[in-house]
């Protein structure tokens, strides 16, 4: 008799990462099915709900849709009831991921419970690790540091390190004008972001095109979902290259100049593909003064919290606006040094979070708890 899975993911870096590790399980030996998206969908998984209809950013968005979660976790709870499974795997969005698990695992005492991508409690709201090693079975780490913390609190653990790491890229190659350097501006994959960032995109476009001449083309990868508005924003903007497709992504991201993204997982997409990288990040003010004074870090991007210093350039919120990344932006365009010295410090960290076949050892992880 198969042996079940159920996947839960919350946004589409999950889902990505989800699909990297179920093509390591043996199909023969398991039914899977999943909270996901295209990703899973292309790997034949069973997907009962997209995980975007899911994906929320910081409180104001939480409350907002407040009872639609709520319905879709009593959702979730009884489609895993009817089910069954043997391991309920979880990949980062704790706040549905850990309140489904809570509930199953007082049901359920027998189904194992496995979570990819630990909680920051390393940079705020430490005390959280007393509810969730209640229901836990086996915490997944991308950063080696997180052990330290996890033993701590005697949470069963793995530092497995970041599948998005475990190959290399194999790049294709795709047309664009040879007499313009191309700039990748990262907005976001929730419409959240979306709507704070594309407006200060635009305007850093025209602050480098009236200082440097339209020179450049701008390299947009966004969800194939959210498409639409980002083509809204731009309808005016010349020199524009919106990609949705995995290989032409990674094309224009590496052949890049520089890339400005959102703080993020995206971020490791970025240092995968080797672009010079300014990291920004804003949210509204209700989100920022409700969470700043639990924030145990001084940095927002996870190469400069590895580090304890800042190797990529960050503007977190106050300094976040068009005057400040539009300064960084130039001497990124202005001087090759600042670029290259920029992807050599950044890589030396990304080494420490690379390890071979990271998603076959996750899914054997998993295979042994059944």
């Amino acid at each position: 008799m198969k042996k079940k899975i159920f996947i839960i993911t919350g946004e589409s870096s999950g889902d990505k990462l989800a699909s990297s590790i179920v093509r390591h399980f043996r199909r023969n030996k398991f039914c899977i099915s999943a909270i996901g998206s295209q990703h899973l969908k292309n790997n034949k998984i069973k997907v009962i709900f997209d995980s975007a209809e899911i994906s929320v950013m910081g409180f104001a968005d939480v409350i907002k849709k407040i009872f639609f979660l709520l319905k879709k976790i009593n959702f979730t709870i009884k489609y895993i009831k009817k089910y069954k499974p043997d391991i309920i795997f979880s990949i980062d969005s704790p706040d549905f991921s850990f309140r489904v698990e809570n509930k199953i695992k007082k049901m359920f005492p027998k189904i194992k419970i496995v979570h990819l991508v630990a909680p920051s409690i390393w940079a705020w709201r430490e005390s959280r690790v007393y509810f969730f090693r209640k229901f836990i079975d086996h915490m997944l780490l991308l950063f080696p540091f997180e052990k330290k913390i996890f033993d701590k609190y005697k949470v069963k653990n793995t530092f497995v390190g970041h599948p998005f790491f475990e190959n290399k890229i194999k790049y294709r190659k795709f047309p664009f004008p040879k007499n313009k350097k191309i700039i990748t501006l990262c907005p976001g994959s929730r419409l959240s972001e979306i709507k704070i960032f594309m407006p200060i995109f635009i305007q850093l476009i025209k602050l480098i095109n009236n200082k440097f001449g339209e020179n450049f083309i701008y390299h947009f990868p966004v969800l194939k979902e959210h498409e639409y508005i980002i083509k809204y924003y731009l309808k005016n903007c010349k020199s524009i290259i919106i990609t949705i497709d995995e290989n032409k992504k990674n094309f224009f991201i590496k052949k890049s100049l520089f890339t400005i993204a959102k703080s993020g997982t995206i971020s490791l997409d970025i240092c995968k593909n080797k672009s010079p990288l300014i990291t920004i990040y804003k949210t509204s003010w209700f989100n920022y003064f409700m969470i700043r004074p639990f924030i145990k870090v001084k940095f927002g991007n996870i190469v400069n919290i590895m580090a304890n210093k800042e190797i990529i350039p960050e503007l977190i919120q106050f300094d976040c606006n068009v005057k400040k990344i539009f300064n960084i932006g130039s001497t990124f365009i202005q001087n090759k040094n600042i670029r290259k010295n920029n992807v050599i410090n950044y890589f030396k960290y990304i080494r420490k979070i690379t390890k071979r076949n990271t998603s076959k050892n996750i899914a054997k992880i998993i295979e042994r708890l059944c």
